[in-house]
């Protein structure tokens, strides 16, 4: 053991000179920005965690996604346009925890080779149940969609660019799989959710009252509509409610007031951050996800009691703001009204995409080309300032045609049965909450995706989907055991 950790010690110091190194190359090769010392702080942590906590690191992605603004802490490889009056890089810490994850596994995998102990072995038997779990095979079915969409797509580059984004997402599945060994680890995905959504709801309170942004958009500063470390509101929106269920099951399990108390000041956090945000696919996502939530674990009155506070705190921070109380009160008239009538067009053309491609559609990526080139007649204004569906399932039809409509048909649909099978076939109540709150909040985020369109875009719809794979493995080990006792 003492060897063992002094080679650790030895490779977390060499990693550690290493990325100082290239950071200061980084500050030497390009304009100094002062945000870099954050890259640095964070750089020297990840590599501490991927050496000596490697089990952490998928709650280190967790953590990561959250954080668009990154950025902007990391000057190399920025954008050619500026975005938001600042300079954008394609790098973020998010893909630089994707890239610690894939390195750490590969060590292991080295490791294996001359050490083929136990604990190590068992990162790879996902590789051995890909053909048998269809959440792990229909990611690649869906790659392979990509690739077909690809090949006949009007714009190959963006269809590349896709494709290689969502090889990365795929990939992160299997690692993130690969390291939730068991409950412990999955509690701490659970926690960590839950702390990121209150601490970013907390943020988004004092954005509202300060009026200082992060990345201020002119959809954020007129309407005074918190991003937080996001984007788009409507995207922090969804995490917030993904979040939010992942407090009402922790608030159900626990027994005592007193530990229900951290709890019920995220779902506080969470309501009024979502209010904030004035998203109404956020708020549509939080009332379909509910009943989900509510099917799989019935008759828990507390569920009612959180929903309650969760619709306060919403209503509370938005009577604040008339702009975002006009937002959400304009649902009454209907999506497509309260969208201005904007989405219509785009309706439009997508269905005209759907009739001219109806097989493998226009290629994933090119929706926004294909509107402002092959289909422009059907905007009626005089720019293209919206040339994207904003509506998922539409945007999988003009893209991806059938074939990729029925891949993500099976993939939604096998995770409902999944998470219905875990429900009524399992005891363990940790993981009946966890696997509601994840099913829950995958729904969440489909239907908020029916309103913004990013749908497998999303790292955390993936994340999730791990989540829900280790849920299940961990139940089937439930089973084996209550049927051997037997």
């Amino acid at each position: 053991m003492e060897k063992n950790n002094l080679s650790e010690n030895r490779l977390l110091l060499i990693l550690e000179v290493f990325v100082t190194i290239l950071w200061l190359y980084m500050i030497l090769r390009w304009v100094y920005y002062p945000s870099t010392l954050i890259t640095l702080g964070y750089l020297w942590g990840i590599v501490w965690v991927a050496v000596k906590r490697p089990r952490w690191l998928p709650a280190v992605l967790i953590v990561t996604f959250p954080l668009e603004v990154s950025k902007m802490f990391i000057p190399a490889y920025s954008l050619p346009e500026r975005l938001a009056g600042f300079n954008v890089s394609i790098l973020d810490f998010f893909r630089l925890t994707q890239l610690a994850l894939g390195l750490r596994w590969l060590c292991d995998l080295w490791q294996t080779h001359k050490d083929h102990r136990a604990h190590i072995a068992n990162k790879f038997k996902i590789w051995k149940r890909i053909k048998t779990d269809a959440l792990l095979w229909l990611p690649i079915a869906l790659l392979g969609v990509y690739l077909l969409s690809t090949a006949f797509s009007i714009a190959p580059a963006h269809s590349f660019a896709e494709t290689v984004r969502l090889l990365s997402l795929v990939i992160t599945l299997y690692l993130v799989i690969a390291y939730v060994e068991d409950e412990k680890d999955l509690q701490r995905l659970g926690y960590t959710l839950i702390a990121a959504g209150a601490v970013l709801g907390l943020i988004a309170i004092v954005q509202y009252l300060t009026e200082w942004f992060f990345i201020p958009t002119s959809a954020v500063v007129i309407n005074r509509r918190s991003n937080t470390t996001f984007a788009d509101p409507n995207i922090f929106a969804r995490f917030l409610v993904v979040t939010f269920w992942f407090s009402v099951a922790e608030l159900e399990r626990r027994t005592s007031w007193s530990s229900r108390l951290i709890p019920l000041v995220a779902i506080l956090l969470q309501g009024a951050g979502l209010g904030i945000t004035g998203s109404r696919g956020g708020i549509l996502a939080l009332g379909v996800s509910s009943i989900i939530f509510v099917i799989l674990i019935p008759r828990r009155k507390l569920t009612l009691s959180a929903m309650v506070l969760m619709i306060f705190a919403i209503v509370a921070a938005a009577v604040f703001n008339p702009a975002i109380m006009a937002r959400i009160e304009s649902l009454r008239t209907g999506l497509l009204s309260a969208s201005g009538g904007i989405r219509e067009y785009l309706w439009r053309s997508g269905i005209a995409m759907v009739r001219d491609h109806p097989v493998v559609g226009i290629g994933v990526g090119a929706f926004g080309v294909a509107f402002t080139t092959i289909y422009p007649y059907f905007n009626p204004y005089s720019t293209f300032y919206v040339s994207l569906s904003h509506t998922a399932i539409l945007t999988v039809l003009a893209e991806t045609g059938i074939i990729g409509f029925t891949v993500l048909y099976f993939l939604f649909g096998k995770t409902l049965q999944r998470g219905w099978d875990i429900s009524r076939t399992i005891r363990h109540e940790r993981l009946r909450f966890l696997n509601a709150s994840i099913v829950a909040g995958v729904i969440a985020i489909f239907v908020s995706a029916q309103g913004e369109g990013r749908l497998y875009e999303e790292p955390l719809l993936w994340i999730l989907w791990a989540m829900l794979v280790s849920v299940s493995q961990l139940a089937n080990q439930q089973i084996r055991k209550e049927h051997t006792k037997l």
